[in-house]
């Protein structure tokens, strides 16, 4: 632990999935490291939910071809998988979300999601062997087709994923039944995906967070970063509502909110608030063995302790909190379209979180530029907790000067400051 009156090595702003594994890398490296969360405990935001999916199989980022004419198909519909709320304030990112989304750019993108993933998921087995509780399952995940112009692209799909080294199997509408059960709904076809995992996203921050704290971490919570204080390119202290916090380095991962901080710093962060949202429901006997992905609305079931989850849409809604029941209702109308027994069951909490998305759908990892001493970590939308390891890991490898596993040039964060001639 930190003593009264030191400076900590890294003040990491922001206590999810991405802040908590940052904080273990680094600890574990023997930086002193304090997380500052503003929330009553950790994983107060997006990362308390969300599907608990771990899937390298599923490495196209959001921005691509496909995504862009179903946006502009569901935008104006308010139950639909996809839809934007109406603001002066999104259109330069959907303007970078429209450029981002050809097919030259999702083939350079995709594998770089992929190898991040791979290596993520390696992560999240090592530290469910150390004896995390994470509840993590490497039972695999199942993609559920209705149509057939789906399932037809599910194949082409798949056979991509076996290319780069992803196991895939392709089943018909009796060998999906077969192997879950649970499915009522008719369908064209499904893949499993054998390495895919899952673990229960609120019980994987909260051990990694205490893991972290065991290893020497400072954790604080009720803990409100209201800016960053700079001078002569470096950030001198972390504004909060329990004072000033002095540092010599700083990771933003405060997903959503990481735009906020680092406008008043003249950085441009473009991330929009992605909201999505998970209905829990009481277990019953004969409910899906297998994550399950219901790909026309875009919904997954996940199997969790104590729980069947519903989970899935995405609302470009900055940081709109508030619960929209059309969402709500159309999540539970397509789990009970696919699943046996749903009808009726009682439900456990309606939860909602803010994705943090970037238009071109991959990660801002790496240093601030025109700041020496600050690291943004943020813009990982739907794949935080799956990529929420290696994260830590690049981050820790960075600060504490070593060589980056991976090659963070196509996560730099300036690839999105407003220069003459540059995407």
């Amino acid at each position: 632990m930190s003593q009264t009156g030191q400076v900590p090595d890294v003040v990491v702003v922001g206590g999810g999935a991405i802040g908590v594994c940052t904080a273990f890398e680094l600890v574990r490296r023997g930086a002193r490291v304090t997380v500052l969360e503003r929330g009553g405990e950790l994983a107060w935001g997006c990362s308390a939910g969300n599907a608990g999916l771990i899937t390298p199989s599923h490495a196209t980022p959001l921005a691509n071809p496909e995504a862009l004419r179903e946006g502009l198909r569901w935008m104006w519909r308010p139950d639909s998988p996809f839809y934007l709320r109406p603001r002066p304030a999104v259109l330069p990112w959907l303007a970078r979300f429209a450029r981002a989304s050809t097919p030259e750019r999702v083939r350079a993108s995709t594998p770089v999601i992929r190898a991040l993933a791979t290596a993520s998921l390696a992560q999240h087995v090592e530290l469910a062997a150390a004896g995390l509780d994470t509840a993590f399952e490497r039972r695999g995940a199942l993609s559920v087709y209705e149509s057939e112009s789906a399932f037809a692209h599910a194949r082409e799909h798949a056979a991509e994923s076996e290319r780069a080294g992803t196991r895939a199997r392709v089943l018909d509408p009796a060998e999906a039944r077969e192997l879950e059960p649970a499915l009522v709904a008719d369908v064209a076809g499904a893949v499993y995906y054998p390495d895919d995992s899952h673990c229960d996203p609120l019980r994987f921050v909260g051990a990694v967070g205490a893991a972290a704290a065991e290893a020497g971490a400072t954790i604080r919570t009720r803990v409100e970063v209201l800016g960053l204080r700079r001078s002569a390119g470096r950030v001198e202290a972390v504004v909060t509502t329990s004072g000033d916090v002095a540092a010599g380095e700083v990771v933003l991962a405060a997903g959503a909110w990481t735009p906020l901080l680092a406008r008043p710093l003249g950085l441009y962060v473009p991330v929009e608030g992605g909201k999505g949202y998970h209905v829990d429901f009481e277990p019953a006997d004969g409910d899906p063995r297998l994550p399950t992905w219901f790909d026309e609305t875009r919904v997954i079931a996940t199997p969790l302790p104590g729980r069947l989850r519903l989970a899935g849409t995405l609302e470009l809604a900055g940081l709109d909190l508030s619960v929209d029941r059309r969402r709500v209702d159309a999540i539970v109308r397509a789990g009970q379209r696919g699943l046996r027994g749903l009808a009726g069951r009682r439900v456990l909490e309606v939860w909602r979180g803010l994705r943090p998305c970037t238009p071109d759908g991959l990660p801002i990892v790496g240093r601030a530029p025109g700041y020496e001493n600050l690291m943004l970590a943020t813009g990982h939308a739907m794949m935080g907790l799956t990529l929420a390891p290696v994260t830590g890991l690049l981050v820790a490898e960075l600060l504490t000067g070593g060589e980056p596993s991976h090659d963070l040039d196509p996560l730099r964060p300036e690839r999105f400051q407003p220069v003459l001639g540059r995407d």
